[in-house]
């Protein structure tokens, strides 16, 4: 318990010693500085100083006297100054956050002349720019959805954007749609409002964002669940292509209820 404590008060901005020499002025109301240096297990000729830079943060105090003598400051105040910093700190880098993120959404609805291509090596970075681009995407967002997923959690800019009136059109593989958990992940989408469509097969994984923004996955480089290679094209006339291939998709696929008849024996056999 004591090293966790000692463990706390390292993360918090104390060094080794000022932690071992707190915690050991706390289980007394005045110590000496031999009982400190005991008690901590900081060597005496190094009690000074750590009492010192303790004392300049507000953590102990002096008591005068013939021999020198040291008193705690109370945990709820010493602590607590730490503690009051660090939230200021948090709502500073929630608001500077708030403000990078309006920053960025401006930067990418800038226009340019140039085609801009951007590769991207990793499922978390993949993910944080699937959530961004879903966040400013007022329209609609088309997918050809199919492993690898670099999200684990619940899509909630997805959920956001379809109660802001953003239409979500999803097309699912056959071999994810007879799966209990993407299945169910499907239901939660489509009851949300996002549309869904069925097909055997997808020839790869990627989402358009209002028809100006292309994320597709280099399936053919995928070595693990972490090594994703994601490629964004903006203003491409790629984009108008596979938009078109989605849409030639989207009108051969099945219907949910259609994928539900054609496959309910063996989504019955699934679920028992």
């Amino acid at each position: 318990m004591q090293n966790n404590h000692v463990d706390i008060l390292i993360k918090m901005g104390l060094s080794m010693n000022e932690a071992k020499v707190y915690l050991a002025l706390l289980k007394k109301k005045i110590s000496q500085v031999g009982e400190i240096a005991t008690l901590s297990g900081v060597p005496q000729k190094m009690i000074y100083y750590v009492l010192q830079k303790l004392m300049s943060k507000g953590m102990c105090s002096l008591v005068p006297g013939k021999v020198k003598m040291y008193k705690p400051t109370e945990p709820g105040v010493g602590i607590g100054s730490f503690i009051k910093r660090t939230q200021k700190q948090i709502n500073s880098s929630k608001i500077m956050l708030r403000e990078l993120e309006t920053q960025y959404e401006i930067g990418q609805n800038e226009t340019s002349s140039l085609e801009c291509v951007e590769v991207i090596q990793s499922a978390a970075i993949v993910a944080q720019r699937v959530l961004s681009l879903e966040r400013i995407s007022k329209d609609e967002v088309l997918s050809f959805n199919k492993p690898p997923y670099a999200m684990s959690e619940r899509n909630r800019e997805e959920l956001q954007g379809l109660k802001r009136g953003t239409r979500y059109r999803s097309i699912y593989q056959v071999s994810e749609a007879r799966s209990l958990i993407p299945r169910s992940v499907m239901e939660m989408y489509r009851e949300a409002g996002e549309e869904v469509r069925i097909t055997e097969s997808l020839p790869m994984k990627m989402m358009i964002f209002d028809s100006r923004i292309l994320m597709f996955v280099l399936e053919e480089c995928l070595t693990s669940q972490e090594s994703f290679t994601a490629v964004i094209i903006q203003r491409s006339s790629i984009i108008n292509a596979l938009k078109e291939l989605f849409e030639m998709y989207w009108l051969q696929s099945m219907s949910v209820e259609e994928f539900r008849e054609k496959y309910k024996e063996s989504i019955s056999a699934e679920n028992t």
